[in-house]
């Protein structure tokens, strides 16, 4: 069972996590950290915070470290970026994404491992992965890039779990177009 205080930095992350997933499928506009808000709309946009997560991914797996290690650098990546105006917003999202995406897998991992008998943080865990899924999948889909389904196996199945009714739609959408301009012709 966590202690008192690792309960408490669980229920943080839980809940920060379920606060980016819900803001993620509500707003287009995206405003995580210092910088301004990102429109999601757009698709250079949206390439430039996956890219982002991405870069940061690859750097992590090259590292090695753990994911706590991750969070603290982050951390000060963010903690540096504040005070400054940056002109690349995306960054400081795209870190801000990668750093729930961590608190994301550490819930899940904590919930599987050491405290693989406490309910309640694997429901915490769960709710809070489902949440972020949801809107990781509506703004950015569930085909992520290898060095993000190494860097968050669990997330990165998650997302794909998510993803896969709407790829088979996409796959069957060119096959009902034919069937209907050869009805039509």
């Amino acid at each position: 069972m966590p202690s008192e205080h690792e309960q408490t930095v669980f229920d943080l992350f839980g809940l920060d996590v379920i606060r980016v997933g819900k803001a993620l499928v509500a707003n287009k506009q995206l405003a995580l950290g210092v910088g301004a808000p990102v429109d999601l709309g757009k698709s250079d946009q949206v390439e430039f915070v996956l890219l982002t997560i991405r870069v940061a991914a690859r750097d992590h797996l090259r590292r090695g470290e753990d994911l706590l290690t991750l969070l603290d650098r982050v951390d000060a990546m963010l903690d540096s970026s504040t005070g400054r105006r940056s002109t690349e917003d995306g960054i400081d999202v795209g870190l801000c994404l990668l750093h729930v995406i961590a608190k994301s897998e550490l819930l899940q991992e904590e919930s599987r491992k050491r405290f693989a008998r406490h309910a309640p943080l694997r429901n915490l865990a769960d709710k809070a992965s489902a949440e972020l899924v949801r809107g990781f999948v509506a703004r950015f889909g569930g085909e992520l890039p290898k060095e993000i389904q190494r860097a968050f196996p669990r997330f990165s199945g998650a997302a794909e779990e998510a993803w896969r009714p709407t790829r088979a739609q996409r796959r069957l959408l060119p096959r009902l177009i034919r069937k209907l301009s050869d009805r039509q012709a």
